[in-house]
């Protein structure tokens, strides 16, 4: 899970018409974490580290000092951004900052907290460095100290990082990452073009790239990859006569997976819920009866990144 709520809207041209459903989050985010215990799932749910603040007085306390990243396009720099949406009439904490359920993690049997940056930052973004990115990302984990959260695990917002980004993590204590699949089109970019856009959209409801599953990483300086497979699309008025055709994809992935022993590692944000939420949730529930049928029959197994790399390395 993509735990972000408004972090991740703020630089979006159209980001006022989000509130409404923005404010239905939290309520989405908790009602997955009571399906996920329910159903004993394993679940890292990667989160934006200003969401684990109590208030804007806490962040403005925490960012006090804070040298903030230099986007060529300041609409990227939250840290600006955010002040400047303080005065909105729609504005309130609960789109922004989500403690409680962070403690509602915490609290939780088979969730893990891994990080999305403090900031939802962007490390390939014109303009930024990757000492802005090292400082960012020290403040996510100073802040999840603070909260009692050991993070073991990154997923970076856009799934945008390199080379240089990926050397600074270890030495931070993380040791995992959701890296893109392999197939070309979904390669990392800083922006996905309209035609790359369209496969995806393509790829979602019919096999365009292949079954997107992947054998256990391998530690690369001891980092581990864990390959994302696939974006749950939720379900929305507009596509809902295609709901089925995604569910047959995911559920062929994950069999293929399972009869492999490959694993399959499927993705989305609270938020996607929103809009739909029982009927999202009635969605995710047919996945899991899916999954629960693999378990049975192939000894499919539900792993959070933390204790699949756990696994990993007990195996090595």
């Amino acid at each position: 899970m993509d735990f972000e709520i408004f972090w991740g809207f703020i630089d979006f041209r159209d980001r006022d018409k989000h509130w409404s459903r923005l404010r239905r989050t939290p309520d989405v985010a908790s009602k997955l974490i009571d399906v996920f215990e329910e159903n004993e799932m394993k679940v890292t749910w990667s989160t934006v580290g200003m969401l684990m603040l109590e208030d804007s007085d806490d962040l403005k306390r925490v960012v006090r000092d804070f040298e903030v990243p230099n986007y060529t396009d300041p609409k990227r720099n939250n840290y600006n951004t955010f002040m400047g949406l303080m005065s909105n009439p729609q504005y309130s904490d609960g789109v922004f900052f989500a403690r409680e359920l962070v403690e509602k993690l915490k609290a939780s049997k088979y969730q893990d907290i891994g990080t999305h940056t403090f900031s939802h930052y962007y490390c390939l973004e014109k303009g930024q460095k990757n000492d802005e990115f090292q400082k960012d990302l020290s403040i996510a984990l100073a802040v999840a100290e603070d909260n009692g959260i050991n993070i073991e695990s990154i997923v970076f917002p856009k799934n945008q990082y390199n080379a240089g980004t990926l050397a600074l993590l270890k030495a931070h204590g993380i040791a995992s990452y959701r890296g893109n699949p392999d197939q070309y089109i979904y390669k990392t970019r800083p922006v996905d073009n309209l035609a790359i856009r369209a496969a995806h959209l393509l790829d979602t409801y019919w096999n365009i790239a292949g079954h997107i599953t992947h054998t256990a990483p391998k530690a690369g300086d001891g980092l581990y990859n864990i390959k994302a497979s696939r974006f749950l699309r939720p379900v929305t008025e507009r596509n809902r006569m295609f709901k089925n055709l995604q569910l047959r994809r995911i559920k062929k992935e994950m069999t293929h997976a399972a009869k492999n022993n490959h694993y399959y590692h499927l993705w989305w944000h609270p938020h996607n819920f929103s809009g739909l939420p029982e009927e999202n949730i009635s969605y995710l529930r047919e996945i899991i009866d899916h999954f629960k049928y693999l378990n049975k029959t192939y000894d499919f197994r539900s792993e959070s990144m933390e204790s699949f790399v756990e696994k990993v390395k007990a195996n090595e």
